[in-house]
């Protein structure tokens, strides 16, 4: 998604990924895949990665999406000696503190699920969840799962989860949409793994006030820069914050074709403390879903990619059950209708892979 990004705005980037896909690798100047940790990078393998790739002290940028949240100390040490165009590491590490998040939520007036440390006494109704863990991968049903260092427990509400994307220059922000995210059930403690997200937003006028009065007294006590989602629960017409995504988040990716040189430009811009006064989004619907593998998966040379499928692994990778093979698209000027596509696309895709295999 960056890497397709800077393309718009004409840029070549360097780029480390965990799967460096058919897209980042043709977007790219460069490309590294390193490994994974948990659910984060493998820090040492991330700072090889980008002292081969983009040396310290050589006068090259950086910006980061992705996978950082788990170790903000990769950040810390990938920010030495490079331009960083993103929120700096103490930011980072605030809004990945439980304890320092709620406070500032609190201290601005700024509703959320009810939160504590300590095991509740009716735990069936709440979740266990991580403070540096994203996409949902450290959410979890409460039961008698063990806390970490860095978990709380957070009460479970019934409403849809949903997003804000905006800009913001250490000052103001504006918001570029508003999004409902997508979850799925893939086993292995994930019950609530973000599984893809849809634009046009069918909030209440007051529920999108609520969102925007939210952001400004945030930007008034964090200095945020460049591109950030806010995501929140809708508790019948309250809408109550969940988290702070801190840079670059999957959602950019359904408004990067409204930007003639495409969000990376606008983050890069906002970094450096300017803001569009109006976003440029249209009224296109847009929406994408991860498919995950169903049982284990190697591609096939053979495998015939339709154009509306992206990060598509390259031939000869093994995948395992329960993990993202590639995302898939749609676009149109009906949610309901943009919808339909995506789930007939997860079906179709389903077919050509599988029968490819066997």
């Amino acid at each position: 998604m960056l890497a397709q990004s800077a393309v718009r705005a004409e840029m070549r980037p360097v780029s480390i990924d965990l799967y460096a896909d058919r897209e980042t690798r043709a977007c790219s100047e460069s490309c590294e895949a390193v490994n994974a940790a948990g659910i984060g990078f493998e820090r040492e393998s991330v700072l090889q990665a980008a002292e081969r790739l983009a040396p310290a002290g050589q006068g090259y940028a950086l910006v980061y999406g992705s996978g950082v949240d788990a170790d903000p100390e990769i950040l810390e040490a990938l920010a030495r000696g490079r331009i960083l165009y993103g929120n700096p590491p103490e930011i980072l590490y605030s809004l990945k503190s439980p304890d320092a998040f709620f406070q500032l939520l609190g201290e601005h007036d700024i509703p959320y699920p009810e939160s504590s440390r300590t095991r509740p006494p009716d735990p069936e109704n709440w979740l266990l969840k991580s403070g540096r863990s994203e996409g949902g991968k450290g959410v979890r049903f409460c039961g008698r799962a063990e806390p970490g260092p860095t978990d709380y427990y957070q009460r479970r509400l019934p409403g849809r989860a949903m997003s804000a994307l905006f800009l913001a220059n250490g000052e103001s922000a504006r918001i570029i949409g508003f999004n409902t995210l997508w979850t799925a059930d893939h086993g292995a403690g994930r019950p609530f793994l973000f599984a893809g997200a849809i634009n046009r937003a069918d909030l209440l006028p007051e529920q999108r006030r609520q969102v925007k009065a939210y952001i400004t007294r945030l930007i008034r006590a964090l200095p945020l820069k460049g591109l950030n989602s806010l995501d929140f629960m809708l508790d019948g017409e309250m809408c109550r914050v969940l988290e702070i995504n801190p840079r670059p988040s999957a959602t950019m990716a359904l408004y990067d074709g409204d930007f003639s040189r495409g969000l990376l430009a606008e983050h890069i811009r906002a970094c450096r403390a300017e803001i569009p006064e109006t976003a440029e989004t249209c009224g296109v619907v847009r929406a994408f879903k991860v498919f995950f593998a169903a049982r284990d998966l190697e591609i096939s040379g053979d495998m015939a990619w339709p154009d509306w499928c992206t990060d598509r692994p390259v031939s000869g990778t093994r995948i395992g059950a329960g993990q993202p093979v590639c995302t898939v698209c749609a676009e149109g000027n009906d949610r309901s209708g943009v919808e339909r596509s995506i789930e007939l696309r997860l079906s179709e895709l389903r077919k050509r892979l599988y029968a490819v295999r066997s």
